[in-house]
């Protein structure tokens, strides 16, 4: 195929595969140029299995060693684009009051720095979970709600996202107060009877974190938070797919039940990945999948999303389930823009190879 004139061929990329269109794979061929994306060929194409855009992690706590909470967005960011996140939400865990303030301050002065970063916001796993159900959460910064601590919490800003626990004394007010500045109440952390629940469904709660972990169990007498998950079409749940969290055959029956309707997550914590051997009260096993406390207690994820992506499709979940589940349905629920590939878009996509493994990343055309 001739070069046009004026064209610099460095920068210039075509491809040719299944590539994601409105809503699933058809066989296309697109080219990149000057960061965006053009019609049809122009020059020697890259023949990809599957290209697919960027993925999505809702809901992390850091990785390869590092940590939001000691204001280490930029390695993590340089990670997590590497694998092919182009949005992540960095997720503190329950925390007092100054702590979050300062990094609220951290992230303000990050964003600055880095005005395009793939975080669009913060969230918070707190204070007002029920410590029953605290998992890792350090109990000494659960607290029950206030008219006072409910203001100061919701008046941080860029956090977006508090999980609480809907059984809570003046959760109803939490909900109400949250939603009035449009920021995202998310159940969890708790042992929510159903019509405890349904109460503050009906105010407008949609969201819960890390669906069904640190939640109450599906009973045929009391179907709890669990069954709330399963009943209810608009809830939106993020589930950690990556077979310790939850059995292969619960995330099929999710997906028997919901369709490809829910979001998939790390909940990645700072020692997923990480070069150190041994971190005080944590116990990481062979694998390094497996991060626990005492008594076995789960302490968070370390499994990426495009790993769990990859997962899904070695348990014959149908790549067209998958590319809404890791890349599309959370961005959708936060109301942030959808990337397409597609002419004049952003050149930022994922290729894939015949395994759904992650070959390469390109961010405006150039490969990471």
């Amino acid at each position: 195929m001739q070069q046009k004139k004026g064209e610099n061929n460095n920068s210039i990329k075509s491809f040719k595969g299944l590539v994601w269109k409105q809503g699933s794979f058809s066989y296309s061929e697109f080219h990149t140029k000057n960061g965006k994306i053009g019609k049809g060929l122009k020059c020697r194409p890259h023949e990809a299995a599957y290209v697919i855009p960027p993925f999505t992690d809702p809901h992390i706590h850091g990785g390869w060693g590092y940590d939001f909470e000691k204001n280490e967005f930029g390695p993590i960011e340089n990670k997590l684009k590497q694998l092919g996140v182009f949005c992540a939400v960095p997720t503190i865990s329950c925390s007092s009051l100054d702590k979050l303030k300062k990094i609220s301050a951290w992230f303000n002065k990050y964003k600055s720095n880095r005005p395009h970063t793939i975080f669009p916001f913060l969230r918070v796993e707190g204070p007002f979970i029920n410590p029953e159900k605290k998992g890792v959460q350090d109990e000494k910064n659960i607290l029950f709600p206030s008219m006072k601590n409910i203001e100061e919490w919701l008046d941080i800003e860029y956090f977006k996202i508090h999980t609480f626990a809907p059984e809570i004394k003046k959760s109803d007010i939490f909900v109400k107060k949250s939603l009035q500045k449009q920021k995202v109440p998310s159940a969890g952390h708790s042992q929510s009877s159903f019509k405890e629940f349904s109460k503050l469904y009906g105010f407008g709660l949609r969201h819960m974190t890390h669906y069904p972990n640190a939640m109450s169990k599906l009973h045929h007498r009391e179907i709890g938070l669990t069954g709330a998950g399963l009943l209810l079409e608009d809830l939106h749940l993020e589930v950690i797919a990556d077979g310790i969290h939850n059995s292969w055959e619960f995330f099929q029956l999710l997906l028997k039940i919901k369709g490809p309707a829910f979001s998939i997550t790390s909940d990645m914590v700072p020692s997923a990945f990480s070069k150190r051997e041994k971190y005080p009260n944590i116990n990481i096993d062979k694998t390094g999948r497996q991060i626990t406390i005492k008594d076995h207690l789960l302490a968070g994820g370390a499994t990426s999303v495009p790993e769990q992506a990859k997962m899904l499709f070695d348990h014959k979940i149908k790549p067209e389930e998958i590319i809404p589940l890791a890349c599309l349905n959370s961005l959708e629920f936060f109301n942030l823009s959808l990337p397409e590939i597609k002419p004049g878009e952003d050149a930022d996509f994922v290729v894939l190879n015949q395994s759904f493994e992650v070959e390469s990343v390109y961010e405006k055309g150039k490969k990471i």
